[in-house]
């Protein structure tokens, strides 16, 4: 692989300083790159749902960081990296908040501390190993990982091959340096310590470990691995372990499969071998797990070998609930057999299929060859990725593989359509990604009609539904992933709440209730591709996104209901990608709140979301006022300056009254309605604390407004209200508020 070119120098300070190339870094295919420091210290992408991201175009192999990426000495915020390979260093990651990096090869140790919401998807740790101590001539003091990570909160780790991680093949089994690197009891796998909190470890092929597969320390909801001929499958602890402290969360562990025990000895410092799973957390829950078949039943040498068992399942603590399938966990001397590794739980599996339902069975069937061994299926898992081969093996074929073998039903049907969340006391009770809330025991798909039932729930994930019914105070908060309402979204009689945040999308097809909905967009994305003409407050803050109308919707703001739009960061109005017409129509009685931070206010206007590719849209905007605008100018600290609140193509009536609050005795605030230019405006000027309007043309003809848009803009007026706007000052806790 040749070596790239170096960046432009004032390219890489633009990208790092936040300039307009700074949401993207593409780096050609086929070369590698000697720029470890690729992210600068201190570095923000524009904001979680619009990180810098570094990613790779053209032919041939995925560009390489050929000396590792470091990301530390100041907080980096917003990053993702997808379709590279990482090298060198690897990856050391010792500040940050929001990292991702999806679809990656790292062949080399990642280490993560102190960063929030860390995320690794689609990607393999493969064979990673390190150099011995300098003047040791073993390898006993050599600790590597494929993966570790320490005092982090929010970690999602999803579909990712760790393989071979901790030691090499050729091996002395003295540990001597004349031989490749030795498996000792330090090397594992995947190492999240006990600092770790909210853990998902998801749909990951994890094998061949110098030590553990797997250490959860922090507890963690853990679901659809596949644990292979590791030295001890998984450990994990979590609840309120007092022995050592408080660690993390408490754990559900389900759906797993744990095969085939390792059994690499050294000399020294060998650690455990042939050991299942060990549950040192408090009042876990193991749900519908197998861990069978210690040596490969049909291969008396592996047999032979492997004289004796670890525990398959060591529970130190009381557990919660557990019902793992225990079977054939057994070396050759079945006189040391533990009494936590003798079988379990198979009234209801024919023994003689389970003897047939190995990994070396499946392995053979996949390959197409009479035999197979456990190295031959990783070596071809292992060169799948890159290829129009990838993601055509995954955890899920092997778990369902083994499940039919031992005659575990799997969780739901893909047949169910109706779903309602009923928390389930054997986990978490509020996660949208947890089949045990749902009474279809399976996730909601394309086409599904979801209750949640007046519950409090945690979405994430990606999802196109139907209709979604809230419940009565029902609430949902999405902090990641996409959920699309396709076509109809209700409350119950006390309302429903829908939160976004971090990167979390909402997407509904109107709303027509007569219950109050809240929607709350304190970052992600709020978008209403229909028409909402129900009872909806809607309230949008940091930077958040908020998509009032797009593609011939429409946003109708009813009476008693409140928009407010928060700071100057957040983003409010209208996008779409046909180009066609958006509105937003104020009721009477009804109030628009703008709240200013130092930065000022943000402008309710189109604005380019990124959620459609077409860069020449030009979506038609328009806004009818009417009721209460609420202006608070307190985080303006006395400034003075002019500031747009409204810019559309459209504008059209007038505000019932006006309120400006927090207003400086050395201030006035002229707020002013341009229906020439087709805007709303506040001037803050030197005075002695008075507000006033002022209006430039006539409301109700517009000048230059598509007929269509116009059209759209005044359906339902009637008459039109010519009563004189009432402009008052008052002091912030006498604002409106339709939101609490």
């Amino acid at each position: 692989m040749a070596l790239a070119a170096d960046i432009g120098k004032d390219v890489w300070e633009e990208i790092n300083d936040g300039g307009p190339t700074s949401n993207w870094l593409l780096l050609e295919r086929g070369y590698e790159y000697q720029m470890d420091r690729v992210i600068l210290p201190g570095f923000d992408g524009e904001s979680e749902l619009h990180p810098m991201h570094v990613t790779s175009w053209g032919e041939g192999a995925r560009p390489v960081f050929s000396t590792g990426v470091r990301m530390f000495q100041g907080e980096s915020k917003n990053i993702v990296f997808s379709d590279i390979e990482v090298g060198g260093n690897g990856l050391m990651n010792y500040e940050g908040d929001n990292v991702i990096f999806s679809d990656v090869n790292f062949t080399n140790m990642i280490d993560v501390q102190h960063v929030s919401n860390f995320t690794l998807h689609d990607s393999e740790v493969t064979k990673v190993t390190a150099p011995p101590d300098d003047g040791d001539l073993s390898w006993a003091g050599t600790k590597v990982q494929g993966m570790y990570i320490t005092g982090t909160d929010g970690i999602l780790v999803e579909g990712t091959l760790f393989h071979h991680n901790g030691w090499a093949d050729g091996y002395r089994s003295d540990g001597s340096t004349e031989g490749s690197m030795a498996p000792t009891m330090f090397n594992h796998n995947v190492y999240l310590q006990n600092t770790t909190r909210d853990v998902t470890f998801r749909d990951n092929i994890v094998s061949q470990a110098g030590s553990v597969g797997a250490q959860v320390r922090g507890g963690g909801f853990v679901e659809d691995n596949i644990f292979l001929d590791n030295q001890v499958g998984v450990n994990f602890m979590g609840g309120d372990y007092r022995d050592a402290g408080p660690t993390g969360n408490f754990t559900l562990f389900t759906d797993n499969v744990i095969t085939s025990g390792g059994f690499k000895q050294v000399d020294y410092f060998t650690g455990a071998m042939a050991g299942g799973a060990d549950n040192k957390g408090v009042l876990s829950t193991l749900l519908d797990n197998i861990i069978a078949h210690l040596a490969d039943p049909d291969n008396p040498d592996e047999l032979l070998y492997k004289e004796w068992a670890n525990a398959a399942l060591n529970n130190e603590k009381e557990t919660f609930y557990d019902d793992t399938i225990i079977y054939n966990w057994k070396g050759a001397d079945i006189d040391q057999v533990p009494s936590n590794s003798e079988d379990r739980n198979i009234e209801n599996t024919d023994t003689d299929i389970a003897d047939q339902t190995t990994i070396q069975r499946f392995a053979a069937q996949l390959l197409g060859q009479d035999k197979a061994s456990i190295t031959e299926l990783m070596d071809f898992i292992s060169s799948l990725p890159d290829t129009a081969l990838d993601d055509t093996v995954t955890a899920d074929d092997i778990i369902a593989y083994f499940q039919n073998g031992f005659n575990v039903t799997p969780n739901g049907s893909d047949a169910a359509t109706d779903h309602r969340f009923v928390p389930n006391g054997l986990g978490d009770g509020v996660r949208w990604d947890n089949r045990l809330n749902w009474s279809s025991e399976d996730l909601p798909d394309a086409g599904d009609h979801v209750d949640l039932g007046g519950n409090w729930v945690q979405y994430t994930g990606t999802a196109s539904i139907a209709t979604l019914d809230l419940g009565t105070g029902g609430q949902i908060k999405v902090n990641s992933g996409k959920l699309s309402v396709t076509d109809l979204l209700e409350a119950g009689d006390a309302g429903g709440r829908i939160t976004t945040e971090l990167s979390g999308q909402f997407w509904t097809d109107g709303y027509d209730d007569e219950d109050t909905l809240y929607v709350d967009v304190n970052g992600g994305r709020f978008a209403n591709t229909g028409d909402v003409t129900g009872a909806a407050s809607l309230a949008v803050s940091g930077t958040g996104e908020a998509i009032l109308a797009t593609d011939g919707g429409s946003f109708d703001l009813a009476a008693n209901r409140e928009l407010r739009i928060e700071g100057s960061d957040a983003h409010v109005g209208f996008d779409g990608a046909t180009g066609s017409q958006g509105v937003f129509r104020m009721a009477d009685n009804s109030v628009m709140t703008f709240s200013a931070d130092q930065g000022g206010f943000s402008t309710l206007r189109e604005f380019r979301s990124g959620a459609w590719d077409n860069p020449d849209r030009d979506v038609s905007s328009g806004v009818s006022l009417d009721g209460k605008l609420q202006i608070d100018v307190s985080g303006l600290g006395g400034s003075l300056g002019g500031h747009v609140l409204a810019k559309v193509d459209a504008l059209d009536g007038r505000f019932d009254q006006i309120k400006v609050l927090g207003l400086a005795g050395n201030q006035n605030a002229v707020v002013t309605i341009d229906y020439e230019a087709d805007e709303l405006r506040l001037d803050l000027t030197g005075g002695t604390g008075r507000a006033s309007l002022a209006e430039i043309g006539v409301a109700g003809v517009g000048i230059g407004e598509k007929a269509g848009l116009w059209a759209s803009l005044t359906t339902g007026e009637g008459s039109f209200d010519t009563s004189p706007t009432e402009v008052l000052v008052d002091t912030v806790d006498q604002m409106s508020d339709f939101l609490l």
